[in-house]
Parts: C-alpha cells; structure tokens; sequence
C-alpha cells in the first residue's frame, strides 16, 4: 500500500508478505513488519498471529501440505474453538463440519454494489462515499486482530480512504480491489468477474502468477481460460426439449 493506506491494484503482488513456506514450526521465522490491511488477518491465518480462540498460528504443522497448498490457512469458514460441539457436526467422525450460518449478504456488499452503480452510471460521487465507508469500518482498531493479550496489535494494520477517483475507470478499478479486500472467501468473486465480464482476463492473470509459486506448475501445468471455460454448457436435455432454439455455448 502507498503512504496514504490506499492499495496497489495493478502491483500488490510486488511486494510479498513474509510467510514460512517450506519452514518447520521449529525453525526461526520473523514475521512481516510491514503495512498491511486490517482485513488480511481476518481473512486467512498466518504463523505468528492468533487464529480466531486456537492460539497462535504456528505455520506448516497447521496446514495439510504446504507443497501444494501454501503456506496459509482459510479462515472466514472456520468455527471458534469455543464454538466446538456447539456449531458444528458431533455426530459423524470429525467435528470439522460447522453449522455456522451462510450470509446470504451484508452490509458492506450492499454498500460496493451501489458504489459500483454509481461508478457505471457516472452518478453522485462515483461510489466513493460507499468505498470510504466500508475502508473506515476496517480502519477501526477496535475491530484488529490482537494478539493473546487483547491489547497488542498482531501486525502493523493501516488503512486510508480515497481523497477522490478522478474518473469511471479508476472508480471501478478502485471497487473491484475493494470487493476483492472485504468479500475475500465469501463466495462473490467468479459472480463479480462475470458481471465485469473480466472472467478470462482476470483469472489467466491469476493462472501466470500462480504458476510462479512453488506448487504452480504442479498444480496448473499449462492451464489457459479460454472463451469456452466462462460460461457452463447448456444440458444436453435443455437442449432437446427446446426443440432448435437453444445452442450449445462452446
């Protein structure tokens, strides 16, 4: 992020957040001293800081296989330890199924989806009002990951609002990295590269940079998206039913 807490939307892959891929929980690992948005540590867990009531994130003996899966474990879905037996599965052979509730959709959400209205249609003030609210919702402390004392910040948070977008194309360029930071893991970002119809672009970026990693070529190999991978085929029996009208997509 620049000075003013505001991210880098083309480049934030250049600056790479310190984690103990290939580390064992026994071998020294200093954790990230840089700034970072607030809602990083909300999203996924990472050695060094506190993992919802589990304690401290101790980094690879907390994830099935670093080799293939990184060195960072998902968090939104996951019950508290408190929360063990109470909302989740007790009657199967692992308690790891939660019945923590879906949401369907919240505040935030609501509030970049009229941001984006407004960033479409050149109205009001383009969306910023919308962005900088739910930038300042995250920006509160009271709402930091801390660390066991309940006091002491787990990382070094920071977190700005936007001045101003200077036109349309940086205002959607600004809501989608927004939709990006605050809806991570909540099931909205293939819907979102639909609707922006940024499928195939956005996703062979991903493929590329994913391909660098150590589990990337494993992984991917040679995968593209193609035209013909953005939408799913029409079933063979709606076709047959429509008696000519529909064609297949790809």
């Amino acid at each position: 992020m620049d000075a003013n807490g505001l991210p880098f939307p083309d480049t934030y892959n250049d600056e790479k957040v310190t984690n103990d891929q290939g580390l064992a929980v026994t071998d020294p690992f200093t954790e990230y001293p840089g700034r970072l948005d607030p809602r990083l540590d909300w999203s996924v867990g990472r050695r060094g800081i506190p993992y919802w009531d589990w304690g401290e994130h101790t980094g690879t003996d907390w994830i099935r296989d670093q080799s293939y899966a990184g060195p960072y474990s998902p968090k939104k879905q996951v019950y508290k330890k408190s929360q063990e037996g109470i909302y989740t599965e007790v009657g199967s052979w692992t308690s790891g199924w939660t019945a923590n509730g879906y949401r369907m959709i919240r505040y935030a959400d609501v509030l970049l989806l009229k941001a984006e209205c407004e960033a479409m249609t050149g109205s009001d003030d383009l969306g910023l009002g919308e962005v900088n609210a739910v930038r300042a919702r995250a920006a509160n402390p009271d709402g930091f990951v801390k660390e066991a004392d309940d006091s002491t910040y787990a990382a070094n948070y920071f977190i700005g609002t936007y001045p101003a977008f200077a036109d349309q194309e940086a205002a959607m360029k600004a809501i989608k990295f927004e939709r990006k930071l605050e809806l991570g893991q909540e099931g909205h970002r293939y819907y979102d590269l639909q609707r922006w119809d940024d499928v195939q672009s956005e996703l062979n970026r991903i493929l590329e940079y994913e391909k660098t990693m150590e589990w990337g070529r494993y992984l991917y190999g040679n995968a593209t998206v193609g035209p013909e991978d953005v939408n799913f085929p029409i079933p063979q029996r709606q076709i047959d039913m429509s008696n000519g009208n529909l064609v297949q997509n790809r």
